[in-house]
């Protein structure tokens, strides 16, 4: 039986900006995910950010394979660390 409550981290972002455009993109590919640290970005910018993407377990590698499809690390740089 597939568990909808286990979840992994799919990627960490230290740009907010950065963060909702792949949350976006995974919206509209049907994958539900959930920013993860994104209060303390907004009260708290100037601070060091560590905003995570999670995705249910079973969606991970799905998500995986469309963000690597959209992007890649070199578009990102320094906002995209592999979880």
């Amino acid at each position: 039986m597939k568990n909808d409550r286990e979840f992994s981290t799919l990627a960490r972002f230290s740009s907010m900006e950065q963060a909702q455009v792949v949350k976006a993109m995974l919206d509209a590919m049907g994958i539900e995910n959930q920013l993860v640290n994104d209060i303390s970005a907004d009260v708290l910018p100037m601070l060091e950010r560590d905003i995570k993407i999670i995705v249910n377990r079973a969606d991970y590698a799905k998500a995986r394979e469309i963000m690597k499809a959209k992007f890649d690390e070199e578009s990102f740089k320094t906002e995209w660390k592999d979880a």
